[in-house]
């Protein structure tokens, strides 16, 4: 399908900034619907979908951002780097560029999907966190800029979310991209101050994931959320139990990364 390129990533930065012992339940992820989400979800599905916009030279940020949006072709068929020009993203500070990267992914993709909403969603716990569908990306320069400077960029989250009590899915999503185990304290904390936010458990969880954990992949909560017969939506009943396990299970191996 042939789209406007300016004006799809245009469309796609406003919606990337506007939006954002183990006990499982035996209930099939089948209690879903297509299309929008039942009115009393909506507001929840918002929050997981909500992304928070640093503080640090938002506009001239912006100015860079809209200068290089009107440079893009009219029409696009494949994926497209929207990034700015080398030069001006070398000359920013460590905090414009981070700023820049949370709020302006620059890969726009074709790719495109039908979002699918679980009821009660506040109930759940998540094996995955959200993604902008009709979709914006990272950059390989943008995820080699956070790799390379994860401890400031851990330090920004931390500071801004502490100010905020929010954690947008960017920050989620570039915790998880710099596979920051070292942040695991901080989101355990953060979780313990506000409970209404359980794609922190997802976050947990999918750093759980990436340390190929024996034990955690033979209990049933990875079973449930990522064995073979599972999706990008699958999901667990949230308990108190399932809770404590992620919790002492993510603490657990951030002890065992600290002591080697």
């Amino acid at each position: 399908m042939r789209k406007k390129a300016s004006s799809a990533v245009g469309f796609l930065v406003f919606l990337y900034l506007g939006l954002g012992g183990t006990v499982v339940s035996a209930q099939e992820n089948t209690d879903v619907a297509w299309g929008d989400p039942r009115p009393q979800d909506s507001s929840y599905y918002a929050f997981r979908e909500k992304n928070s916009i640093p503080p640090f030279s938002t506009k001239k940020i912006q100015f860079l951002i809209d200068k290089r949006l009107k440079t893009l072709p009219d029409e696009a068929l494949t994926d497209y780097d929207a990034g700015i020009p080398t030069r001006d993203f070398n000359t920013l500070t460590a905090e414009e560029k981070f700023t820049y990267t949370m709020i302006y992914p620059e890969i726009f993709s074709q790719a495109c999907a039908e979002r699918m909403f679980v009821n009660d969603p506040q109930k759940k716990i998540f094996g995955q966190l959200l993604f902008v569908y009709n979709g914006v990306f990272w950059s390989e320069r943008q995820i080699s800029y956070m790799k390379k400077n994860k401890a400031q960029v851990l330090t920004f989250i931390r500071e801004l979310s502490g100010k905020t009590n929010e954690m947008g899915l960017n920050y989620k999503s570039a915790i998880l991209e710099m596979n920051a185990w070292e942040s695991i304290p901080f989101l355990i904390d953060f979780y313990q101050n506000n409970r209404r936010d359980k794609d922190i458990l997802t976050t947990l969880l999918l750093l759980l994931n990436k340390g190929e954990l024996s034990d955690f992949k033979q209990s049933k909560i990875y079973h449930k959320l990522y064995g073979p017969d599972t999706n990008y939506e699958s999901w667990m009943d949230f308990s108190e139990a399932n809770e404590q396990y992620i919790i002492e299970t993510a603490q657990a191996y951030y002890n065992k990364r600290q002591g080697e």
